[in-house]
């Protein structure tokens, strides 16, 4: 199987759902694969992610179950974990210990909280709860900035975290039909290298501060952006 972005919900969204949604954004068929694991019936979504620079496929995994109930062999798949919740329900901070948990035991390499949105009402789990009491590698991603208004759901934010993400399986792409020349096509090749390098000492390096990762992954991203943006342009 692929490397494996695992989807998991603690509130109204099913996983399934989210990872459909997530297929439709792409605007990619929804191919379900069942295969079981210690006896446990796993369903997955193949999901073909493509840049400039490389192209692969991965699986979406929709998890109905808790992390207790994961099997083994998915554990070692998984390399993206998102995680969908209501900030009405408070209970969910205490879900967070064991979420982190499983982030670096499994070493994960991106991670998502996810909402519908924040409403601002009382008692509501805020930004900075979370930030507070989740890994640094998590993004709080909300699907829609201004519940008050018809503005569409959107996982954009998502997207972009998988298309930026340096899967295992990723292979370079070998279609760059907008460049005949050599040594434009071995510098660029050259870069997306170095980015290789810079992510995988990123995960590596234990002595960092948080605010000395979170930079460094900023930096990262925004470098990462600007070649996905400049495929989107070609």
């Amino acid at each position: 199987m692929n490397p494996t972005a695992l989807i998991l919900s603690y509130g109204r969204l099913s996983p399934t759902q989210i990872t459909e949604n997530i297929l439709s954004e792409l605007n990619q068929s929804k191919v379900l694969t069942s295969n079981s694991y210690e006896s446990t019936i796993i369903n997955s979504f193949k999901c073909d992610i493509s840049t400039k620079y490389y192209s692969t496929s991965i699986s979406l995994i929709p998890f109905d179950g808790k992390f207790e109930s994961i099997p083994t062999e998915i554990k070692k798949l998984t390399e993206a974990l998102i995680i969908y919740f209501e900030p009405t329900d408070r209970s969910f901070i205490k879900c967070l210990s064991e979420i982190n948990d499983f982030i670096k035991v499994n070493e994960i390499q991106i991670g998502f909280l996810v909402t519908t949105s924040f409403t601002g009402e009382a008692n509501e789990l805020t930004l900075e709860e979370l930030k507070e009491h989740t890994d640094v590698l998590f993004d709080i991603v909300t699907l829609q900035e201004d519940p008050e208004t018809t503005e569409e759901i959107s996982y954009a934010e998502i997207l972009e975290g998988l298309r930026n993400c340096v899967w295992s399986n990723v292979k370079i792409s070998s279609n760059h039909k907008h460049s005949n020349n050599t040594e434009e096509l071995e510098n660029q090749l050259n870069d997306f290298e170095k980015l290789l390098i810079t992510a995988q000492n990123l995960r590596s390096d234990t002595n960092l501060t948080r605010d000395e990762i979170l930079n460094k992954a900023e930096q990262f991203a925004e470098v990462m952006s600007a070649i996905l943006n400049d495929s989107d342009s070609d």
